[in-house]
């Protein structure tokens, strides 16, 4: 019976009845790690809310053999100087049980490198961003800590026993590794049917006089998301009939407040939590995708829109570029940049737009991303049992 630990910092939810769910850490997403054990702890920030999961827009947590380890937000001043003690000696005497320790980005997974290392354990771990920029434009607090968790970000990537990199280069300059690597996104995308690009090629006949539905699916409350950029562009594009469409979860007070200083607040409209499938019927409603983050690793939601075929551009950070054409990049929290890309997008040729985002999208088809994954799996597996 061979037992892993996942330790990630993106939050879950616990439903009103119990139930574990997420729109993120999905059964799709563990199931990977179940190619390699049997039973899976996953320690990470657990948010109770007051209503079903059906009712919060969440998918519900269903596979068996797995196990939670709830954890209270460590991102914050009380956190930082309080907290962490205590969840360090909650990690330890759980992560003393397993065989297989998994790492993915956060304070929570610093933490189960530090106590990994104290057990003389090897890990495998999940590079997915700048720690810095997560960090540094995140919050007060975040900016305190970006320093240290960006040092311990290369230190432990560096450390790793085997590191699986979500770009494809871009990670791997900013934080080498001395242990054994590969590449795979986290996206999941099922094999992509050529009906989509036809589908999408039949809707870009835009007029520029049309109304263009211009889309971000992110946290709404992050400003490292870097909606507020493009809603400022919008004030700047009269000439264009551009409708704004936010996609996501989080208190949309600040975005808002943006939309009313530009003039732009008719044309902003903020569509909430969506499940998978829905966002995906959504993606297909846009006339262009937008990126604008101010950090990344190599985002989720930008492949999800390439694969549908979406006309798309978006921010210099990170592996964007890995996935976008030159001329669909603008430099991050640039809106002069931002607004020149745009136009230069709008009047393309939108048909050729979503072919190669199309093609491009195929290179992450899950089977394709499965297969590189699991070889480092498999290896990380027999590594620890022939210890």
């Amino acid at each position: 019976m061979i037992k892993g630990i996942f330790c990630h910092d993106l939050p879950i939810y616990k439903d009103i009845d119990g139930n574990y769910c997420s729109t993120t850490l999905t059964d799709s997403l563990f199931l990977r790690y179940f190619n390699v054990v049997d039973e899976l702890v996953v320690a990470t920030r657990v948010y109770k809310i007051d209503k079903t999961y059906k009712e919060a827009h969440q998918e519900k947590i269903t596979l068996p053999n797995i196990k939670f380890l709830e954890f209270p937000n460590l991102n914050t001043f009380k956190g930082i100087f309080t907290l962490i003690p205590k969840a360090k000696k909650v990690l330890k005497k759980e992560m003393q049980k397993v065989d297989l320790v998994f790492i993915r980005g956060g304070i929570i997974a610093t933490l189960g490198v530090t106590v990994a290392r104290e057990l003389n354990k090897p890990y495998l771990l999940e590079n997915a961003g700048c720690a810095w920029d997560g960090y540094w434009n995140h919050s007060l607090a975040g900016k305190l800590i970006a320093p240290f968790m960006e040092y311990r970000a290369k230190i432990d990537t560096r450390d790793a026993a085997f590191v699986i990199y979500v770009t494809e280069k871009w990670l791997q300059n900013r934080y080498p590794t001395k242990g054994i690597s590969t590449y795979a996104s986290n996206v999941i995308l099922d094999t992509m049917d050529d009906i989509i690009l036809n589908k999408r090629q039949q809707k870009n006949n835009l007029n520029k006089s049309d109304l263009i539905v211009v889309g971000t699916t992110a946290a709404i409350n992050n400003k490292a998301k870097g909606q507020q950029y493009f809603i400022e562009a919008m004030s700047k594009l009269k000439k264009y009939n551009i409708r704004y469409e936010l996609v996501g979860s989080g208190d949309s007070n600040y975005l808002r407040s943006c939309a009313l200083k530009n003039g732009v607040a008719d044309r902003v409209v903020f569509k909430g939590q969506m499940k998978h499938q829905q966002v995906l019927e959504w993606i297909d409603s846009l006339d262009i995708y937008i990126q604008p983050s101010m950090q990344e690793g190599l985002p989720r939601a930008l492949i999800e829109a390439m694969s549908r075929a979406c006309p798309a551009i978006g921010s210099s950070t990170g592996g964007i570029p890995e996935l976008l054409p030159s001329d669909a990049i603008f430099k991050r929290g640039n809106v002069d940049s931002l607004i020149k890309t745009f136009k230069t997008i709008i009047e393309s040729d939108l048909d050729a737009k979503a072919k190669v985002n199309f093609n491009k999208a195929k290179e992450y088809e899950l089977e394709k991303l499965n297969s590189r994954r699991n070889v480092v799996y498999e290896q990380f597996k027999n590594y620890i049992i022939n210890e």
